[in-house]
């Protein structure tokens, strides 16, 4: 009988005494196959081990699939909130140095590298701050007082808002990810307008650009608003870290049943009932009743008199995306009836 010295975790076994011959111990071997206790033992041995196999190896391809599937498939509506929330955490550092450092840096060259889409952005950037002052923000007191994550169409954001010490200016900043960082949505942070609207409506500058701005609706007696077909709204310029820009703001009117007057219809109505777009949660800033729009409107210059034109709402919010928010051809439909 061999004796049993142990080692740390390893069991060495010293031999005394003759060793077995082959004709010796044939017989053993018979005795145990024919041993019915023994067939069972050995047979639940491979049921069992073949079961842990098959465990492994169902759980290997498992985890291979969700390494292969898009990080987004656990994003939607409803499912894996925790995955939300991981995602959102581990972003918002990113976050916070993408919009420090755009804020910090020097020179345009060194705001570009924390912007999304920086090459087709930086002529821009240029033109823009020719016109525009930039923000003037002191970052160490800058602190994160919301934060959300948002699906606009088929891509996500990430929205929150930033608030200088502990009663300054709020800013309002999108982001958004590219190549694996995320990055701010520069025309969302700044209000890109292709033409400052202050000094467009002065009778400045082209005859036709691009802005982002605050849609107000007009109420009173007007021979527009007859069978309620006329739909009147101003437009205001807005400001970083504020909500309302100064100055003049013209007062609009079109046909409700126009594309434009739909589209507008539909974001006024929403925020009426305190319905946001893409998710969004957090209350909108400034005056109630105001909604972004990013539209493209038209000077009309004749006999010394100016009017504005509103030719196109290209959406209903500030991001720099061409997702209009509503459904136009929903809309069409509903006001309609298809016809």
């Amino acid at each position: 009988m061999g004796r049993v010295a142990k080692l740390g975790a390893v069991a060495v076994f010293t031999k005394k005494g003759e060793v077995m011959n082959d004709r010796e111990r044939d017989p053993v071997r018979l005795k145990l196959l024919k041993n019915p206790m023994f067939r069972i033992v050995v047979l639940w041995a491979v049921l069992m081990s073949l079961a842990i196999w098959r465990y492994h190896r169902r759980a290997g391809f498992e985890e291979e699939r969700q390494n292969r599937a898009p990080r987004d498939a656990y994003l939607a509506d409803g499912t894996l909130a925790d995955e939300r929330v991981a995602m959102l955490n581990s972003a918002l550092p990113q976050c916070y140095h993408a919009l420090a450092g755009f804020l910090n840096a020097g020179t345009p060259e060194a705001r570009n590298q924390f912007v999304a889409d920086p090459i087709g952005k930086a002529g821009r950037m240029a033109a823009f701050y020719s016109l525009n002052p930039f923000p003037r923000v002191d970052v160490k007191r800058l602190r994160r007082i919301d934060q959300e994550l948002l699906k606009v169409g088929d891509e996500w954001m990430i929205g929150t808002r930033w608030q200088e010490g502990d009663d300054g200016a709020i800013y309002d900043a999108v982001f958004r990810r590219e190549s694996g960082v995320w990055m701010l949505d520069w025309d969302h942070f700044s209000r890109f307008s292709e033409y400052p609207w202050v000094l467009f409506i002065a009778g400045d500058g082209p005859e036709k650009a691009e802005f982002r701005l605050l849609a107000r609706k007009v109420t009173g007696v007007d021979v527009s608003d007859r069978g309620n077909s006329g739909l009147r709204f101003a437009l205001h310029s807005p400001l970083s870290g504020k909500a309302l820009g100064k100055g003049n703001a013209p007062v609009f009117v079109l046909d409700r049943g126009s594309d434009v007057g739909l589209l507008l219809q539909a974001a006024f109505d929403a925020n009426h009932v305190g319905k946001h777009l893409f998710g969004y949660k957090m209350e909108p800033l400034g005056p109630e009743g105001l909604i972004r729009v990013r539209v493209v409107v038209k000077r009309i210059e004749s006999g010394g008199v100016m009017r504005f034109e509103v030719e196109k709402v290209i959406a209903c919010h500030w991001m720099d995306s061409d997702e209009p928010g509503f459904d136009l051809e929903k809309l069409k439909d509903e006001s309609f009836g298809g016809i």
